[in-house]
């Protein structure tokens, strides 16, 4: 397993909860590809195991406080990714079919299934997307009309811009998004 670069685990759950970056930017760097590798290994999907990572380490943050050390941080972790992972299983589950007696053939992944890899693979994509590719006006724009459902006037009279400056950023962001996201139309028109 190796030996981590800091004298104990207490100590160094004690300077992230204190506000240190550094201990906490060590910790992941430490322990981000133990994790990746236990996520891909478990999932089979690079991308699926990669949002997992992100997600144990958002958790582990969110948590730390609640470290007690009646275990490594190691195991701690892992523990939290075991779960992360299961809770990736449970997601999605094709129908468990028996096998015929007589046929002995494996049966094929439920229908559906592709389609909700794919579904994910393009929503992450549309993340992408809005969080690099669109300016600082345009992630607000689309913050308030798809996530807080504002009008158009009410997100002209927040930022202070006519309602038609509003509607060609949010043409051009459809089209950054449409653009940026082959597949999405079909997806969504089947």
């Amino acid at each position: 397993m190796g030996i981590e670069p800091w004298s104990s685990d207490e100590k160094l759950v004690g300077e992230i909860l204190g506000g240190s970056v550094e201990a906490f930017e060590l910790l992941y760097e430490t322990y981000l590809p133990r994790v990746y590798r236990f996520a891909v290994k478990r999932l089979r999907d690079a991308e699926e195991a990669e949002d997992v990572t992100q997600e144990v380490f958002f958790t582990v943050f969110s948590v730390l406080g609640s470290y007690r050390g009646q275990s490594s941080l190691l195991v701690w972790i892992f523990g939290i990714t075991r779960n992360t992972v299961n809770r990736r299983f449970r997601r999605v589950r094709p129908p468990i079919e028996s096998l015929d007696a007589t046929a002995r053939e494996v049966s094929a992944p439920a229908p559906g299934i592709d389609r909700v890899v794919e579904a994910r693979r393009l929503l992450r994509r549309c993340e992408e997307i809005v969080e690099h590719e669109l300016t600082p006006l345009q992630r607000r724009i689309f913050h308030l009309k798809h996530l807080r459902r504002q009008p158009i006037r009410r997100i002209a009279e927040v930022l202070g811009k006519s309602e038609d400056a509003i509607k060609a950023n949010l043409y051009r962001m459809r089209h950054a998004i449409s653009h940026g996201t082959p597949g999405l139309r079909t997806l969504l028109s089947d």
